[in-house]
């Protein structure tokens, strides 16, 4: 009998990864926006305010495509974007009642995507891996 290794945990996680961004592909596609604009939106309604290269570091785009994103947000009205008080260079991004409604109307897809990635967890389990993610996260985020 062989002793056969199983995978790696990074190997796991980007299996993971790839799976759910597939399906949020699609999810996205259905409601007429793409991954990074529904993610953009998403960061949008936890953090409002945020300026364009906030919001990159956040929904894991490089800074120059966050212009893109933000742009094509705004002209679908999604988002809008305000001078800052303090500062007027700096253009501060909020989301709009249709970007509100928008999200609103994919959280019913995505909540079943979770509800799938999680079958036969019980709360206490998912709990203590949303834990471990973040202490993994936070290990190797500078």
């Amino acid at each position: 009998m062989t002793d056969v290794q199983s995978p790696r945990l990074i190997y796991l996680v980007k299996q993971l990864e790839l799976a759910v961004r597939a399906r949020l592909d699609l999810i996205s596609r259905e409601y007429g926006v793409t991954t990074t604009q529904y993610t953009a939106l998403s960061v949008l309604r936890v953090r409002p305010g945020m300026s364009s290269a906030q919001l990159a570091i956040r929904s894991f785009i490089k800074p120059q495509s966050s212009h893109q994103t933000v742009a094509q947000l705004e002209a679908l009205g999604y988002i809008e974007r305000r001078a800052d008080e303090l500062n007027q260079r700096i253009l501060r991004i909020t989301l709009t009642d249709e970007g509100r409604a928008l999200l609103e109307s994919c959280d019913g897809a995505v909540n079943q995507l979770e509800e799938e990635m999680f079958e036969g967890f019980e709360k206490p389990e998912r709990l203590k891996l949303q834990t471990l993610l973040n202490r993994c996260v936070s290990n190797l985020t500078p």
